[in-house]
């Protein structure tokens, strides 16, 4: 199992909730772990288990964990402690922040700003992401094709400290993890190993086919254990896990160049050229709609470059990271990138026309808006002294007539106003067209 103890950013919840908010529930997991509580003066056994543990007896429970003679008579300044399985808690808060595509909750569809509770299931399918995140920032991203679950979301009121274990049963979870204090918990795991973390932003991954357990350390460091044996990650590290043990870290892939990150993507597919890494053999490119890629929107794994079709107009970052051959997914480009897509063009034709010796170009816009078109045509070979060259052409087609036997090479302009650009002109292919002696 993968443990991940993080912390990255505190806490500012307050005991100043009512106590009614802090119903004890079913218990999803057992856990023997304890939180210590230290005896001030004015407490006693009775009053700290009435306000801070749940169940009737919980007075002699302690009593008993503790061992403690004489309730009555505790010297100020012992620490008790209290199992953390007993303790009186709230729900954590992790909201879903964003769901784009096929994302379910317990079956359901997942919606903006719902509170994943304890014990939910999440699943995304192809095309499909989400994220959840606290009030303080702490967050968890899941791509496509992930299952996970909550095993344990809570607040408790003493201390009001954190405990949450979020459990990836397949597929990837992206963590950026708070800042913890003492006895607080932020786990991540899956079912080979166990990584312990505090203040970091790290990856996790798990192969259910190949029962393969990933861990890659993009901020801070991490300590890995899988049965007995033992690692540690530093940042830019990471390490695998599989039935024999695990892997010695090793250092994950520089982050790829993508060429034309931030040209104008206005053709009928996004694609960008990105150069494998040495020692990749694929790539995961991800575009989402904000920097911290919390609202992921695309992905595309390939072995050569990145493409998306059906993404609409408006502002994308991008950040692309190698694969090894053994599943571990490198590091992306410190700043992402950002692209704005624009969709702009045409679909031309010709065809004989009724006029005598005449030709008919006809095109269409593609993309939203209102678009004026250029044409141009000339003789093959002769591209500098073209026979045709009309800008702004009114209506959806033009009629050449007086060709002379030969070849000749034509394209249409789709052109644009634009308030971000200035003027847009997007040239289509070169099309070619045969003129026969009657």
């Amino acid at each position: 199992m993968v443990k991940v103890l993080a912390s990255k950013t505190g806490l500012a919840f307050g005991l100043a909730a009512l106590c009614s908010v802090f119903a004890p529930t079913t218990l999803h997991a057992q856990d023997d772990s304890t939180i210590g509580y230290r005896m001030a003066a004015g407490d006693t056994l009775i009053g700290v288990s009435q306000e801070y543990v749940i169940g009737r007896d919980a007075a002699a429970r302690l009593a008993r964990l503790n061992r403690i003679q004489n309730p009555r008579r505790i010297p100020i300044g012992t620490v008790i402690r209290i199992p953390r399985d007993q303790l009186v808690y709230r729900p954590a808060g992790l909201a879903v922040l964003s769901s784009r595509g096929p994302v379910t909750i317990d079956g359901v569809e997942a919606s903006q700003g719902a509170e994943l509770r304890e014990g939910a299931v999440v699943q995304t399918g192809p095309g499909g992401f989400v994220s959840f995140q606290t009030v303080d920032g702490a967050a968890i991203s899941l791509p496509s094709n992930t299952l996970a679950r909550l095993e344990r979301s809570r607040i408790y009121l003493l201390r009001d400290l954190r405990d949450v274990h979020f459990r990836i049963l397949s597929g990837r979870g992206e963590v950026i993890a708070p800042t913890l204090r003492d006895d607080e918990r932020w786990q991540t795991s899956t079912p080979v190993s166990v990584t312990a973390v505090r203040g970091t932003v790290y990856r996790v991954g798990y192969s259910e086919e190949a029962e393969l357990g990933l861990t890659e350390v993009v901020e801070g460091s991490v300590a890995v254990t899988a049965d007995e044996a033992a690692t540690v990650a530093q940042e830019g590290f990471g390490v695998v896990v599989v039935d024999e043990g695990l892997s010695p870290p090793e250092a994950l892939l520089p982050p790829p160049e993508i060429e034309n990150a931030n040209a104008i993507q206005t053709g009928e597919a996004v694609a960008f050229e990105i150069a494998l890494p040495e020692g990749a053999v694929a790539l995961r490119t991800q575009l989402a709609t904000d920097a911290g890629f919390l609202e992921l929107f695309a992905e595309d794994i390939s072995s050569e470059g990145a493409a998306f079709t059906d993404l609409p107009n408006g502002r994308y970052f991008i950040r692309s990271r190698g694969i090894s051959a053994n599943g571990l997914e490198g590091l992306s480009a410190p700043v992402a990138e950002n692209f704005r897509r624009k969709r702009l063009g045409s679909e031309a034709s010709v065809e004989a026309s009724p006029i005598e010796d005449g030709y008919r170009f006809a095109w269409l816009p593609q993309g939203e808006g209102t678009t004026h078109f250029a044409f141009q045509l000339w003789r093959e070979g002769e591209s500098d002294a073209p026979l045709y060259d009309e800008i702004a052409l009114p209506g959806s087609a033009t009629v050449v007539t007086g060709l002379e036997p030969g070849t000749y090479v034509w394209r249409v302009a789709a052109i644009q106003a634009d308030e971000e650009d200035g003027l847009l002109k997007i040239w289509g292919s070169e099309q070619r067209l045969a003129v026969s002696a009657e």
